[in-house]
């Protein structure tokens, strides 16, 4: 699907930046909803605008219009069934610089086949029997497909290794597709499969620097030599389906929804976030969704100051979840409210029974969630031990203060970050039974009259945030977050929401270079891990 979009976009823009390529490729696929390359005649120019520059998006549109041919999708013969037809590949002389076609991968690639009859007896009757295989057969699979690849080229390209793992994961998914435990695709489906294709060809060629492929540098220009968008601008829309509405509610116009902002704003000055209970407001905030949309995506984005000024009821929790809700198709406070202790507590078991396992810190955090006068906070105890296996430290989501602590305190006498933050009122973590939230160094939701009254809400809150505001997560903690995305939001694009290519190291305290990737290679490979337990206990 995205071969001939990618297509089409580079062909015309061939100096647009990488991250820039996806995005629209994200906008057209994902948002707009584009299946094939006549659906891209219909797009037109306010549909990618807050992506790109006038001129790009007219050259686009123009391209779409003029041109909508595609290349020929990719190769349908790199999978043959290990039971009908155990073909191997054919042969071909190895080479370090094999030609790279315009869809981005290698000639071999089209005609590549994985050669099933090298495989081990107990991974085919798994395929045949449309079960996961064991962990040691999947690895000997990967090893003789990468084997087998490295006949046509000695170092294959991750395009190359992405083709074939998408196509032995369309073949069969009931073995080889990343999924949730609700049986929920996980981003793009092969990504678990295309990280260990990848990682063993990087392994066998760990001394071999002749077959090491070089790219020339890009380009530091964009087209036509417009400016980079604005930061937020990048993931936006990230995980959304109702990111910017191009329509006006039923009757309504820009004007109308003007003077029922102002009407808000009035409500709002006179009786403060009491009156996000009457009917009135909520009614208004519904209707004007779109306006939201509109101030909240401007270019340049608005401050947290700026949004609590124009639409000071947005941040009143409940609005907020509704407003996510809406946002994504998600109702994020339900589903925490029916899964997060229930998944909880099948996370502290999993940890619990692998003990030897795990490091001293996870041990310790563990040791203290599993007390007995802990009953009833299994959501929070294992998002603790979640964050301290994935090695992020607490202050990176939640900030501890004494109960007493009003607003005004927490701005003054707390650090207080400009990406969302979990405010805690008590002694510990674990007694806290109030909450604040921060954004931008200000407490944006001080709970008082609108209390949060639980964790669970609090970090349905603290979620909901990074969305609603198009933040991405911050690298502190930006596993953990990613985790909470895909293991409970159940929130699953082929992407990643955040692109920061620095981070501060672990060990020594100084900014390194970040490694980035489409999907946090350690969250789908423990939720595989979580899944395969899961499913021999239970």
């Amino acid at each position: 699907m995205m071969d001939f979009i990618e297509d089409a976009v580079q062909r015309v823009l061939p100096q647009l930046q990488r991250e820039k390529v996806e995005a629209v490729i994200h906008e057209l696929e994902t948002n707009l909803g584009v299946e094939g390359p006549d659906d891209l005649q219909l797009i037109k120019e306010e549909d990618i605008r807050h992506l790109l520059s006038p001129i790009q998006c007219r050259k686009l549109i123009n391209s779409f219009k003029s041109d909508p041919k595609s290349p020929q999708s990719t190769t349908s013969s790199i999978v043959s069934s290990p039971s009908t037809s155990l073909s191997s590949s054919f042969s071909d002389e190895p080479s370090t610089s094999q030609l790279i076609s315009p869809r981005g991968h290698s000639d071999w690639v089209d005609r590549f086949q994985v050669p099933w009859d090298k495989m081990r007896p107990s991974l085919k009757r798994a395929i045949d029997a449309g079960n996961r295989p064991e962990p040691g057969d999947r690895r000997h699979m990967v090893h003789v497909i990468v084997d087998t690849m490295r006949e046509h080229c000695l170092n294959p390209t991750r395009n190359d290794c992405t083709i074939v793992a998408k196509d032995i994961t369309q073949m069969y998914p009931s073995s080889f597709l990343d999924r949730t435990e609700e049986g929920e695709k996980i981003g793009c489906g092969y990504f678990t499969l295309l990280q260990q294709l990848k990682t063993r060809v990087e392994y066998v060629n760990r001394d071999n620097t002749l077959s090491r492929l070089r790219r020339p540098r890009r380009s530091q220009t964009n087209d036509d030599d417009q400016p980079p968008p604005a930061k937020c601008t990048r993931i936006d829309s990230y995980g959304c389906i109702n990111w910017q509405p191009q329509e006006y509610p039923e009757g309504e116009t820009s004007s109308s929804l003007e003077e029922k902002t102002k009407e808000m704003v009035d409500i709002f000055t006179q009786e403060g976030l009491r009156a996000a209970e009457r009917g009135r407001v909520k009614e208004l905030m519904t209707m004007t969704y779109l306006k939201q949309r509109e101030d909240i995506n401007a270019d340049p984005p608005p401050s947290i100051l700026d949004i609590s000024k124009q639409w000071p009821f947005l941040l009143s929790w409940k609005f907020l979840l509704s407003h996510f809700t809406t946002l994504t198709g998600v109702d994020l406070y339900t589903r925490l409210k029916e899964d997060l202790d229930k998944k909880g507590k099948r996370l502290l078991e999993y940890f619990r029974c692998q003990l030897m396992k795990w490091t001293k810190e996870v041990k310790a955090v563990l040791k203290d969630a599993l007390k007995e006068d802990r009953e009833g906070s299994d959501g929070l105890a294992a998002m603790l031990v979640m964050m301290t296996h994935f090695k992020e430290a607490e202050d990176a989501l939640l900030l501890l203060t004494d109960v007493t602590t009003t607003p005004a305190d927490a701005e003054e006498q707390l650090v207080l970050p400009s990406t969302p933050r979990l405010i805690a009122l008590g002694d510990t973590v674990w007694s806290a039974n109030k909450w604040m939230l921060s954004i931008e160094g200000r407490v944006v939701i001080p709970g008082i009259p609108d209390e949060i009254p639980d964790f669970t809400t609090a970090l349905a809150v603290l979620f909901t945030s990074f969305y609603v505001f198009n933040i991405e997560y911050q690298v502190e903690a930006v596993t953990t977050l990613e985790f909470v995305q895909r293991f409970l939001a159940r929130i699953n694009p082929d992407s990643s929401k955040c692109t920061a290519k620095v981070q501060t190291s672990r060990k020594t305290g100084r900014t390194v270079k970040r490694k980035t990737s489409d999907m946090s290679p350690r969250v789908i490979s423990f939720m595989n891990a979580f899944s395969a337990f899961d499913w021999q206990n239970n």
